[in-house]
């Protein structure tokens, strides 16, 4: 071979493994339009932030079951699409609520009885089932109530006028269910519908108490879905690669510049739309040895709950899982840092030296992250790590401003950079399928395991 030849062959090779990645599923299934329109059902304002236990997230989960079907994938043994699991919660009924605001404007007073679930509904409980007390009517949007509603304990009545469009409203109707216990010393929070009382004057002293009765607050197990299906493989089909993200995100909260529903395109919509699109190409495409198992997460926001339901009682032998690539904030690259991505606790097994070869057959460059040990546990592959279990999260972005805010919307998704990345990773998920050996610790991931078991 000429020296000519050695020379160009890095360059032959490179280019080569770059039209490999360029295969025509994955040209015709990954495509920007196809990312942004997965993304953007995913983040939209009719989802309402996906907050773990809401009916919003429970129709996520069916949206994801019907894309993996419609794929041709695979469901669990039993055929279903779901992992299910529940969480401790209380039951409430907005029905069975009593309420009597009495408002006094100097020496003036007017009482307002209101119709259950019509005019009022109970947003959270009390430990106690009645009051007779003052109380502090406000708007929804109002920080001076928010900070009263958010406070782990709090001892006045709060009245919230909300539109009967919000999502709050939406959620606390009739008898529903929300994650959680009741807090101590607490009083309850009450949802009135906008124009069931007298509009504000701001040049207004307005006092106000309330006489109420709710029901006792119902200790019960909140049922929770995992969305899962199953790519079955050739001649390892008993192993496993778990190709994850969450799809969860913290719902409705604290408005900021008027908008209350925090949507989370990028947390972690941007990795819930890679696993929806990397299902849809590889399913297309010859078997793989391994048995490529795609899950959504639920409940990642709660505390990682809904990954670590799935590894205490996994739906497949757990010791025949190989490895866990769990995506996260895919979409907000830092300037300059186009095309690439990073791996948390790369430094713990060999997981970041094949993913990052198969990534630069995609053209994506693998690089380091300043946070990227300290990210390590705070995701859903750390409950894999708990078991043993190789597993890393890979992200193409960064912890930007808009992060856990109702600013992190579509819009501000870098759109090619995701489809880039998602294209990329066809071949991480190929290559952990279809290699010889499993993934293995070191001795420095070893160490890092068992201080993470203390």
């Amino acid at each position: 071979m000429s020296r000519m030849l050695l020379r160009l062959l890095p360059v032959v090779l490179a280019s080569a493994g770059a039209l490999r990645c360029q295969d025509p599923v994955v040209a015709e299934r990954i495509t920007e339009a196809r990312v942004r329109e997965v993304v953007s059902w995913l983040a939209a304002d009719e989802r309402a932030g996906r907050d773990t236990g809401s009916p919003e997230l429970e129709q996520t989960a069916d949206w994801l079951g019907e894309r993996f079907a419609a794929a041709g994938l695979v469901p669990l043994p039993g055929g279903s699409w779901f992992h299910e699991y529940t969480l401790p919660g209380i039951g409430l009924d907005s029905r069975a609520v009593t309420l009597k605001l009495v408002r006094k404007v100097g020496d003036k007073s007017a009482e307002f009885v209101l119709e259950p679930d019509k005019d009022v509904r109970l947003l959270r409980p009390a430990d106690l089932v009645s009051g007779e007390e003052e109380c502090t009517v406000g708007l929804v949007d109002d920080p001076v109530l928010q900070r009263l509603i958010d406070a782990p304990s709090a001892r006045r009545t709060a009245v919230l006028e909300v539109p009967a469009e919000h999502p709050f409203w939406k959620r606390a109707a009739g008898a529903h269910d929300r994650l959680g216990s009741v807090r101590g010393a607490s009083r309850p929070v009450f949802l009135i519908r906008t124009g069931v009382l007298p509009a504000r004057s701001a040049d207004q002293e307005v006092a106000w108490s309330a006489a109420w009765t709710v029901p006792a607050a119902e200790k019960k197990d909140v049922p929770l879905r995992n969305v899962t299906a199953t790519m079955p493989g050739t001649d390892k089909k008993d192993e496993f690669v778990v190709v994850s993200a969450h799809y969860d995100h913290i719902g409705t909260g604290r408005p900021v510049d008027g908008d209350a529903i925090y949507n989370g395109a990028d947390d972690d919509a941007s990795g819930t739309t890679a696993v929806v699109l990397l299902s849809e190409a590889l399913a297309k495409m010859p078997p793989p040895r391994r048995t490529i198992l795609f899950v959504c997460f639920s409940a990642e926001e709660r505390g990682l709950e809904g990954s670590a339901a799935f590894c205490k009682r996994p739906p497949v032998p757990r010791e025949g899982i190989v490895a866990n690539l769990n995506l996260e904030m895919l979409g907000r690259p830092e300037p300059g840092k186009e095309g690439k991505a990073w791996i948390t606790g790369s430094g713990y097994s060999d997981f970041a030296d094949i993913a990052g070869a198969a990534l630069k057959r995609g053209g994506v460059e693998l690089i380091d992250f300043r946070m990227a040990d300290q990210l390590f546990a705070a995701s859903d592959n750390w409950s894999f790590v708990r078991h043993g279990i190789v597993a890393h999260s890979l992200s193409a972005g960064s912890l930007h401003s808009d992060y856990h805010r109702p600013s992190d919307e579509v819009e501000r998704l870098d759109i090619p950079h995701m489809t880039k990345v998602i294209r990329a990773l066809v071949e991480v998920v190929r290559e952990f399928a279809n290699r010889d050996a499993r993934p293995e610790w070191n001795d420095e991931g070893k160490a890092r395991i068992a201080r993470g078991k203390r």
